[in-house]
């Protein structure tokens, strides 16, 4: 199955998987990015990312960061800049 993920730091990216998962994705993308998205400590979503799938987002959703994803299911996940001066 397809999944089409929008960023605000690498675009539009695609991945290929069987049976995926919110938690699957966002693995993928951060071996992609070189940045971990989730803290593999405890799983959740690190403090400078949010994440939405249809564009609710991922703590409200019925199964969290194990959600199951379709192949028309919108994922976008936004890195939060913080500028000051």
């Amino acid at each position: 199955m397809v999944v089409k993920i929008k960023t605000n730091f690498a675009g539009e990216v695609v991945y290929e998987m069987e049976s995926p998962t919110l938690r699957k994705v966002l693995i993928a993308l951060s071996d992609k990015v070189y940045s971990p998205i989730c803290s593999l400590k405890d799983q959740r979503i690190r403090g400078d990312f949010n994440v939405y799938v249809n564009g609710i987002e991922y703590e409200e959703l019925a199964h969290g960061i194990d959600e199951p994803l379709n192949e028309e299911d919108q994922v976008e996940v936004a890195m939060i800049v913080i500028g000051g001066g």
